[in-house]
């Protein structure tokens, strides 16, 4: 079977099952405890509980975040990719239509546990979408299209808007439900930033014999370059090299082959790096690895 038909099937399992838990975690536990979600699908539920509580007719939520996504979605189109938008746009469709349609489940009346849950499991769904490369649009279409130009983390911006929303819905419906809605963006801020680690970066050390060969192959199969010492070692002294580079938390375990490909003996040593400064080569959002090891 194809290599490319192979990984495009698990970027969609991937996808599907992560649309499934957020759309899961929206109706069975979000919305159940009357939270908003972020961005602009909870802006969506606010403009339907708005629009429900003045006239009595309940529109679903799709055709709010629909409405809402649509200028977002041409800013990322231009700035992001194609591709990542068009997915996207397919991903926000697919959970808030399901999410408006699924039967409702109540798990647990305590509005503390369901906010809790609900932020896991939304945040969980997110970041798997996230390492797939695309995102359930609204606030993340916007933010990662700054995050691809500054390379930054974009999520604490989004948190900002979700918590200004949250303070909206306080003041038009009553507080109480307004701070279970900012324990939800908590939550579900911090598990996207637990399971989703695309802008962190990882310095490698590599010793080996080879480092023309590796030095080589790293340059041609990842892009990136790296910086040769030469050392001696300790107990064998042996003449070896050190090579020095920096990748994207994607990208180690694909490099790592890489090295040990050209050098089974190569000893490699992987260190977290705080920030980076210089000609640094980030990987594109659309470029994400889908790799449960990151």
């Amino acid at each position: 079977m194809n290599s490319n038909f192979k990984k495009a099937c698990m970027k969609i399992f991937f996808i599907t099952f992560g649309v499934l838990c957020y759309s899961i975690g929206l109706k069975w536990f979000v919305y159940q405890a009357n939270v908003l979600p972020g961005g602009f699908t909870g802006l969506s539920v606010l403009a339907q509980k708005l629009i429900y509580q003045n006239t009595g007719k309940l529109i679903p939520v799709t055709v709010f975040n629909v409405a809402c996504n649509f200028i977002p979605a041409l800013i990322s189109y231009r700035v992001v990719g194609k591709k990542f938008t068009l997915f996207s746009f397919l991903i926000m469709f697919s959970f808030t239509f399901i999410a408006d349609y699924i039967p409702a489940v109540e798990l647990s009346k305590d509005f503390l546990i369901n906010a809790i849950f609900g932020g896991i499991i939304c945040g969980f769904g997110a970041s798997i979408w996230f390492r797939c490369g695309v995102s359930g649009g609204g606030t993340d279409f916007l933010a990662l299209s700054v995050s691809s130009k500054y390379h930054i983390k974009p999520f604490g911006y989004v948190m900002a808007f979700n918590i200004s929303l949250i303070l909206l819905q306080g003041f038009l419906f009553g507080w109480d439900f307004a701070f279970y809605s900012i324990i939800y963006q908590y939550v579900y801020t911090q598990t996207i930033n637990l399971c989703y680690r695309h802008y962190e970066a990882r310095t490698i050390f590599i010793i080996t014999t080879k480092p023309e060969e590796v030095s080589s192959s790293l340059i041609e199969k990842s892009g990136h370059s790296s910086t040769q010492l030469e050392g001696v070692g300790s107990f064998s002294k042996n003449k070896k090299c050190m090579l020095y580079t920096v990748v994207t938390q994607p990208e180690v375990r694909r490099v790592t082959q890489i090295v040990k490909l050209c050098d089974p003996e190569a000893f490699i040593n992987i260190m977290k790096s705080n920030e980076v400064q210089g000609n640094f080569r980030y990987l594109s959002v659309e470029q994400d690895y889908i790799d449960i090891n990151y």
